[in-house]
């Protein structure tokens, strides 16, 4: 296996010495709107999210935090300025990673809308800006599915994404999310109908998405099933972990997805002991601080907790990304040179 020396000091600078992934998610920009503001999101300045952004990664991942990260995801547009981000107090050991897609794209109707990238960028502006800017890695969210009427349209998009980043020498982190169909089963009015095709959904789409041509480094990949209809389906988590250990080709870390903290933990379980590299997880770890006047002592105290459960579980199971592509780290070739 070999990497660049780019792609292969960043994927270190948001891992542990051991190849292990615990990361903090921050980067919601219009639902953390919703989340400050249920009842006039529109009111939300942008100083208001970036004070509440700033108290997310202080408090989570900051120096005096107490916090295990190895790294933060970080959005394009309000988190990306050096004052913000020193305000932040991030060490030099939590990797910075920056998200490339525009906000609001997912919820424009029941088909998958087409993704776009921050500011109306091209991929490559968009890669080149992220790298220009000192992140560790590129970030990009996509709705996808193997029999979406949008599925080209995102699939060249991720494969420019993945370009880019070779040219730039930067990790590419995708994100692929399921989405129903018009004649399928619908996420909110039939949840558990779409809870059963779930696993082929995630599975297919991480086999397709992680083709050699995309130049995906690491898969942010959803829970394959939902836990709340398991049983009642007869599907196996482990299982399905599994499954979709085997259809990636490249490491994979599980996202929480907003699902409740609870629920989360039993996921990252699942998941790391059947070959994931870790977590990357936003709402589930700080989503009921927000919009308290206390989010400080929240973030530090329950906020803090949870992020360091899961990284105990991670550090106990997780497989190390290397373990993908040979036995140590020391086989893995760094390209280097002109």
């Amino acid at each position: 296996m070999e990497l660049t020396t780019g792609k292969f000091e960043g994927i270190a600078h948001i891992s542990n010495s051991r190849g292990l992934f615990m990361m903090v998610a921050t980067d919601q920009r219009g639902s953390l709107k919703k989340m400050i503001n249920p009842e006039n999101p529109k009111a939300v300045t942008d100083d208001d999210l970036k004070r509440t952004k700033i108290s997310l990664i202080r408090c989570l991942v900051g120096r005096k935090s107490g916090g295990r990260a190895t790294g933060v995801l970080v959005d394009p547009e309000y988190s990306y300025e050096k004052d913000f981000l020193k305000q932040c107090n991030i060490p030099a050991n939590v990797g910075v990673l920056m998200g490339i897609e525009s906000t609001g794209y997912g919820g424009q109707g029941e088909y998958a809308p087409k993704v776009g990238i921050f500011g109306g960028l091209t991929p490559d502006e968009g890669v080149r800006k992220i790298k220009m800017r000192g992140a560790s890695a590129v970030k990009m969210l996509v709705y996808h599915r193997v029999d979406s009427p949008t599925h080209e349209h995102q699939e060249a998009m991720v494969r420019a994404v993945g370009e880019a980043c070779v040219k730039y020498d930067i990790p590419f982190l995708l994100e692929p999310m399921s989405h129903p169909i018009a004649g399928g089963p619908d996420k909110k009015s039939d949840p558990k109908g779409f809870a059963r095709i779930k696993p082929d959904l995630v599975i297919s789409t991480a086999a397709e998405l992680t083709k050699p041509e995309y130049h995906v480094d690491v898969l942010k990949a959803e829970f394959p099933l939902d836990l709340k209809y398991a049983e009642e389906l007869g599907q196996d988590p482990a299982e399905a972990c599994r499954e979709l250990t085997e259809a990636s080709r490249v490491p994979w870390v599980v996202l929480s997805a907003g699902v409740d903290y609870p629920e989360f933990r039993e996921n990252v379980k699942y998941a790391v002991q059947n070959g994931a590299s870790g977590f990357l997880a936003g709402r589930a770890i700080w989503k009921e601080g927000v919009g308290r006047k206390d989010i400080d002592e929240f973030l530090l105290t329950t906020g803090v907790k949870r992020l360091n459960e899961l990284s105990d579980l991670v550090e106990r199971y997780a497989t190390p990304w290397y373990k993908k592509y040979a036995d140590s780290i020391e086989e893995i070739e760094v390209v280097r040179g002109e």
